[in-house]
């Protein structure tokens, strides 16, 4: 079911439905949320495109408290019959900025609604796709095997900056009812490598942890990648340098205890190493200054300086660093600490935790700042590029090593 008092927007979806076999006496359009409970009353969906900004009747104005209301309802279990999955639309994200943290909570995604593009059409189908294969697949789901899948922390830089790699993108399409995927492939080695993409709903290990388990689980890829942003350590690496996080721990992970008048913190780290086989290979790219060099110039903006690979340890924490004085005190626990972020370890752990065989892991980092007072602004976009294209070199040129060919 469509809930929008303008219908005709969705005649380019209608016949996009049709091309997957869903045919438009399928779809009911309402205008209004009084006949959006009825209906939903009435029958079983198993999507609900429902827009941000409606009447409460279709003779009443728009208001996008009438769209929240029932979104609230559904979701509290206040309707009978709820549809199983729910999409939010909007044509103009600042009109429905209140909501809009609703509507991403409680709905698959919210689509942004474009009379120039049928980015939304394709994100739309992706998803209804998605349900028709649930509902004939009787033991699981059939997704193409997947050979290399990336995990960024944040879609805007890191995931963006994976998304303009020449990889032959598709629009984000739902592997269960949490995790969006964008899918790609590329050549390495004359072989045709699948990858996809996605970002964690948040910073962080933990989240990085239960995104990284949800791809394995689902994709079952022969490799996990992650790439992003850092702080890297004054002195041994520079801005834009990107780091190849090899181990990586969790530097607040230990027991603070009381001796006599003074508290001492002990830690625990628990340390977590990248593939070795990745790291064989690397290491191979460190000296090609030509590679290096061309991700530099290819920059559309100002570059930070021509990259170096830096491979050794990163930390793990779960709060951001700003202040210069701790990260002093994280090389304390590793003498070698070239760079400090937020998220590796949970991707190593949930790698290292998955069922056999487990995927080769590994993260590569730009370093956008050095976790003190004196942080420029400006670094991060190129910091977020250059671990992208780091990656991009990496396994166009070894991908076809780095993954097995099946029978």
């Amino acid at each position: 079911m469509i809930v929008d008092d303008r219908p005709k927007r969705y005649d380019r979806l209608i016949t996009a439905f049709s091309k997957i076999g869903i045919n438009r006496n399928e779809i009911d359009l309402v205008s209004c949320t009084v006949s959006a409970r009825e209906k939903i009353e009435q029958h079983n969906y198993d999507l609900l495109i429902l827009d941000i900004l409606i009447p409460l009747w279709p003779e009443s104005e728009e208001s996008i408290q009438h769209s929240a209301d029932l979104l609230f309802e559904i979701r509290e279990g206040e309707v009978s019959n709820p549809p199983r999955h729910i999409l939010g639309i909007t044509a103009d994200r600042e009109v429905g900025a209140s909501v809009l943290r609703d509507f991403e909570a409680y709905t698959w995604t919210v689509l942004e609604f474009s009379a120039d593009n049928d980015d939304w059409v394709n994100r739309a189908t992706n998803c209804a796709r998605y349900l028709l294969d649930q509902l004939q697949i009787a033991n699981g789901p059939s997704e193409k095997p997947t050979d290399i899948a990336i995990i960024c922390a944040l879609a805007k830089p890191e995931m963006e900056e994976v998304l303009k790699l020449p990889w032959n993108w598709s629009a984000s399409r739902p592997i269960d009812d949490m995790v969006f995927v964008h899918g790609g492939w590329f050549e390495s080695g004359g072989r045709t490598l699948q990858v996809s993409v996605t970002s964690a709903p948040r910073m962080g290990m933990v989240s990085t942890a239960l995104r990284t388990a949800a791809i394995v689980e689902k994709l079952k890829p022969q490799l996990v990648a992650m790439t992003g942003i850092c702080a890297g350590v004054r002195g041994k690496v520079k801005l834009g340098d990107v780091l190849f996080a090899d181990p990586s721990w969790d530097f607040q992970s230990g027991k603070r205890a009381r001796d006599k008048e003074n508290t001492q913190f002990s830690i625990r780290p628990h340390q977590l190493p990248a593939s070795a086989q990745v790291r064989s290979h690397i290491e191979q790219l460190r000296g090609d200054r030509n590679a290096l060099g061309m991700i530099a110039t290819e920059f559309e903006g100002t570059p930070s300086g021509v990259p170096q690979i830096h491979v050794g340890p990163v930390a793990s924490g779960s709060a951001v660093l700003a202040d210069g004085e701790v990260i002093k005190e994280i090389r304390t626990q590793h003498q070698e600490l070239i760079g400090v972020e937020m998220e590796i370890y949970g991707l190593f752990a949930a790698a290292q935790a998955a069922s056999r065989p487990h995927p080769q892991c590994f993260a590569l980092k730009g370093v956008c700042d050095f976790a003190d007072p004196d942080k420029e602004d400006g670094h991060q976009h190129f910091a977020a590029y250059s671990s992208a294209q780091v990656l991009r070199v990496l396994l166009e040129r070894y991908g076809h090593r780095l993954v097995v060919e099946k029978a």
